[in-house]
């Protein structure tokens, strides 16, 4: 690879340039100084640099701009940026300007190594593989909107009625409970125990998943909020470049919190569905995340909106939701309080529980709209939407 380093001071020049030259892997250097704390990015060749690693001991309103243009023009280089500044609003510019890699300054030796070598990673798989799978993430639009539930259930329909390669990871890093809702036992296993290994491969990752069913596999959250302390947002992007791989779907639940590790996972996500309930309360959310994901630059077609638990009986209708929304609900799915409060219960997925109530035909419409086999040879949510409407 082609690499190019601006430091902010000689001092950490030289500290990089003997990390790098003694680790050469017959990589290629250009190495620089900033001019004035400036980084005169117009000094490097973006179009055959393939790293661009930028130190800095503070995060600054021009590094951001000046990384978001390089970014925004050119698909080279990928950025390493190393700065103290580690606290959850940097680590989102960051990301968002385009940084694909966040290390501590001054710069120690393991963690640019680690970094260099997740990007040789991607760039292999990028050259060698198409990925066989898609991320489709989900969110409550407030506590208790049921997102879990939803996102469980749809794995299993995924994997039982469309036959595909099913991968659930629960990213609820405080006292995630993904597993009550789809096993009677889960295994010992959690998220830590892969971020832990060395040379993360499709082996690591079904060493530490709990099997729901055939082809659905549970990779769970951290048993305790400690243990989720040294998980970083690359540990996870790595994870899924992984995971697609060897998936049909990785479904990941995300916590509400938008943070620097949620902020990947949404990045990388081909669909993200925002969960929520016919409830004022709940539509104002959905408006307010919308809104949220809308100055992030995602694109509309990427967000989804599940409407769950609707009622006959609620007094706001569907035309009336979609109208506060300025958008179109995707997926309605029924309110089954009995039926759904047993399959939480006894970690049994509702489509198994009973699988031919409403409900669990809507997961089956759902996953086979996604994966785009008419498994029942009917509509997919159309007729649903009109039924409670």
């Amino acid at each position: 690879m082609k690499i190019t380093v601006i430091a902010s001071t000689p001092e950490s020049l030289v500290g990089i340039k003997e990390v790098l030259e003694t680790n050469s892997q017959q990589d290629q250097f250009v190495f620089l100084d900033r001019h004035d704390g400036e980084l005169d990015i117009e000094r490097v060749d973006l179009f055959s640099s393939n790293v661009l690693i930028i130190d800095a001991e503070h995060v600054t309103k021009v590094d951001i701009r000046t990384i978001t243009s390089c970014t925004r023009e050119h698909a080279n280089p990928a950025i390493i940026y190393a700065t103290n500044d580690s606290q959850n609003g940097q680590l989102i510019e960051l990301m968002r300007a385009g940084v694909a890699e966040v290390i501590s300054f001054p710069v120690v030796q393991a963690e640019l190594l680690d970094a260099l070598e997740r990007l040789r990673l991607r760039r292999y798989i990028a050259s060698t593989y198409r990925p066989r799978g898609k991320i489709l993430s989900f969110i409550s639009a407030k506590g208790g909107a049921g997102a879990t539930f939803v996102a469980g259930n749809l794995g299993y329909a995924l994997a039982k009625d469309c036959k595909q390669k099913v991968l659930f990871i629960d990213l609820h890093m405080q006292f995630g409970d993904a597993a009550f809702y789809l096993v009677e036992n889960a295994g010992a296993s959690t998220l830590t125990d892969v971020i832990s290994q060395t040379g993360l491969d499709s082996t690591v990752i079904a060493s530490a998943t709990t099997q729901v069913s055939e082809n659905y596999f549970l990779l769970q959250a951290p048993d305790s909020p400690d243990k989720a302390v040294g998980i970083k947002p690359q540990h996870i992007d790595n994870l899924l470049t992984v995971a697609i791989q060897d998936y049909d779907y990785v479904i990941v639940d995300l916590p509400r919190e938008i943070e620097a590790i949620s902020m990947k996972v949404l990045d990388r996500s081909d669909k993200v569905f925002i969960v929520f309930q016919p409830v004022i309360s709940y539509i104002r959310a959905v408006t307010k995340v919308l809104h949220l994901f809308s100055l992030l630059g995602y694109e509309s077609r990427k967000i989804g909106t599940v409407l769950n638990r609707m009622d006959k009986a609620v007094t706001i209708s569907l035309d009336k939701m979609e109208e506060a929304l300025q958008k179109p609900i995707e997926w309605v799915f029924p309110n089954d309080f009995l039926n759904a409060t047993e399959s939480v219960n006894t970690g049994i997925p509702i489509e198994k529980l009973q699988p031919n109530i409403p409900l669990s035909n809507a997961f089956v419409a759902m996953a086979s709209n996604i994966a785009e086999i008419d498994v029942k040879g009917n509509s997919v949510i159309p007729w649903f939407k009109k039924l409670l409407s």
